[in-house]
């Protein structure tokens, strides 16, 4: 179905309306509408258009749907509203109902390609004075306004009670709110205090687990402290131990020294005192000396190189037992631990052959983790690669599923909007053949209220006419019994609904 194009755009389409007389309308006329219906407003086309046109032109559009929405039918609709307004202030208020009904009937003639009679809105005010069907009407329609604003007025009073009790149970709702505000004011004062005060005893409690924070920190210096002072004594006493040993082991050495050099002087005085005695074997003790001499000479040489060596040999030892010694310090103090200072030469040894132990150990397991982590790293690539090449080929397989789904989908819309536009025309052929029997169904209840009132209908509402003529003449109701609440209506339904056909 087409959208409705917008009011204002295609308010007015083509000439200008012609009057009742066919001739267009003057410059005086047109003055002469305009002061009497008020304000107007001007179209994009530049003619002149009051709201209440407008308002006729939605109505109208609106009533006849599809029909309506072309061109043609905008005209059309814009013609015979135009032409409604320029009269419309000439007829009287009772007959407004039945204007619409006959400006509706020929918009919808026209709609059809029918044509409606000519002058007809001239013809029924001619017919007015004469009708009496009308006349009922008109008092009918006089009576249910006198009717509405009795019972408009009534409504007044009782909104105006309906009013003062509403405003009586807001200012009681308001005291109450007002009331149960006060209490959680009370209330918040209140929570609020006891809250001051729990924040007082939780700030109470923090101080004195920080006053307790504090001391349990001092003594844990102070013990740190003395712990610090016991082993600084511990190592000291350790090092005077060693000192101590290795002073002895010295002077153990050059005591056994002393006293093998002392054996030796000995053995040696021995000897010359026995070769001295021996005169007799001079030469031979002269030999013996030489000899001995000679073994003196080697033997302290090789006792000298036997001492020296072990001197060095110690010295060595002390050397490489200090620098480990200094190593396993300088590593205890960046680990804050406490090593003793001084180990034994077996201890160190067995010590750096189970670290070099150690470590070969642990190059191996590096480089074993390395290798495994490599086959890992070579078995996640492999797989990354298997799940890359499956997930290019499962969005491959979802683009060409989507641009089948997507073909499917605009096969479907042209099909849909086949079957929207071939529904649409079989709606407006139904329109159609509503609209032509719905102007069969106007023409031929048309062609019934077109009789006049008959002698029988007459002589049955004498005192309706009657009162009407009242109320031509008068123009006032005389209906003393009259009441918004009592249905003093005594024209019948019959006779209202025969003078609507009009």
């Amino acid at each position: 179905m087409a959208d409705r194009p917008p009011t204002n755009g295609l308010a007015v389409l083509g000439g200008a309306p012609p009057t009742r007389s066919g001739s267009l309308p003057t410059a005086g006329r047109l003055a002469t509408n305009a002061s009497k219906r008020g304000a107007t407003a001007k179209t994009a086309g530049g003619i002149i258009l009051d709201p209440m046109a407008q308002d006729l032109i939605v109505r109208m559009r609106l009533k006849f749907g599809d029909i309506a929405a072309t061109i043609t039918g905008q005209e059309v609709i814009t013609k015979e509203v135009l032409q409604y307004v320029s009269i419309a202030p000439s007829r009287p208020p009772q007959t407004k109902e039945a204007d619409l009904t006959l400006l509706e009937d020929r918009i919808r003639t026209k709609l059809v390609g029918g044509t409606p009679a000519k002058n007809g809105l001239a013809a029924a005010k001619r017919s007015e004075s004469t009708d009496e069907w009308l006349a009922l009407f008109k008092y009918d329609m006089a009576v249910g306004s006198y009717k509405e604003r009795l019972e408009s007025e009534a409504a007044r009073a009782r909104q105006m009670s309906l009013k003062q009790q509403l405003e009586a149970q807001m200012e009681e709702h308001e005291r109450l709110r007002q009331l149960e505000r006060d209490q959680e004011d009370a209330y918040f004062r209140q929570e609020q205090a006891a809250l001051h005060k729990a924040e007082e005893a939780e700030a109470e409690r923090q101080r004195l687990r920080r006053e307790i924070m504090l001391k349990v920190k001092e003594e844990r210096i102070t013990q740190m402290s003395e712990r610090t002072a016991r082993r600084d004594a511990e190592l000291t006493r350790k090092r005077a131990e060693d000192a101590l040993e290795a002073a002895r082991t010295a002077y153990d050495t050059a005591e056994e020294l002393r006293r093998e050099e002392s054996s030796r002087i000995r053995a040696k005085l021995a000897l010359r005192d026995l070769l001295m005695e021996n005169e007799v074997n001079k030469s031979i003790k002269e030999e013996a000396k030489k000899k001995q001499w000679a073994e003196d000479a080697d033997f302290q040489r090789k006792w000298e190189a036997i001492l020296n060596k072990q001197e060095a040999d110690r010295r060595e030892q002390m050397d490489k037992i200090k620098r480990s010694q200094a190593k396993l310090q300088e590593a205890a103090d960046r680990q804050g631990e406490a090593r003793r200072r001084w180990l034994e030469t077996p201890l160190v040894e067995r010590y750096y052959k189970q670290r070099e132990d150690e470590r070969a150990a642990e190059e191996e397991r590096r480089i074993n983790h390395q290798k495994e982590m490599a086959k890992q790293i070579t078995v996640a690539v492999g797989e990354q690669l298997k799940e890359r090449e499956a997930a290019r080929l499962r969005r491959k397989q979802e683009d060409d599923a989507y641009a089948a789904s997507v073909a499917a989908k605009v096969r479907a819309a042209e099909e849909a909007e086949q079957a929207r536009k071939q529904a649409l025309l079989e709606q407006k052929r139904r329109f159609r053949a509503e609209i032509e029997g719905q102007l069969r169904d106007v023409a031929a209840r048309r062609r019934e209220a077109a009789k006049p009132m008959s002698e029988t209908e007459r002589q049955l509402n004498q005192r309706n006419l009657q009162q009407v003529a009242t109320w031509q003449s008068t123009g006032k109701l005389s209906l003393p019994d009259l009441h918004p609440s009592a249905s003093t209506m005594s024209l019948g339904s019959g006779v209202t609904a025969r003078v609507g056909q009009h």
